[in-house]
Parts: C-alpha cells; sequence; structure tokens
C-alpha cells in the first residue's frame, strides 16, 4: 500500500506542478495580450493624429498651388 500512496503523492505533486506551469502560462499571455492591446489603442490614436495633420499640409499645398497659379497667370 506504501508504494501506491508514494505514486498518488507523486502523481499529485506532478498535477500541481502542471497546474503552475499553465497558470504561469496563461499569465504570460494575459500581460501580452494586455500590451498588445495598449499598442493597438496608441496605434490608432496616432494613426488618427496623422490623418489630420495630413488634411491639414493637404489643404496648406491646395492653398499655396492655388496663389502660385493666380500669380504665373497675371
Amino acid at each position: 500500500m506504501s508504494r501506491v500512496m508514494n505514486a498518488l503523492e507523486q502523481l499529485d505533486a506532478a498535477i500541481e506542478q502542471l497546474e503552475a506551469a499553465i497558470e504561469k502560462h496563461l499569465n504570460k499571455e494575459k500581460a501580452e495580450r494586455d500590451r498588445l492591446g495598449e499598442e493597438l489603442k496608441s496605434l490608432r490614436q496616432n494613426h488618427v493624429s496623422l490623418q489630420t495633420e495630413a488634411r491639414t499640409v493637404s489643404s496648406r499645398l491646395d492653398s499655396a498651388i492655388g496663389r502660385l497659379k493666380s500669380i504665373l497667370e497675371t
């Protein structure tokens, strides 16, 4: 009976180690997912800012081109 109890204890220890490894892995995945979510949020904000800036630059270029055409036509 002692051998069976010893085997059960070893099995319990192995199961605990597996559960701990799984938990550690899941925590790492969650941390990575959270980090990627924050990075995506930041990139989206940056994208919106760059789009706004591009519209401003485009408008200013159109205005400058219009003024240059006007000068050249006179």
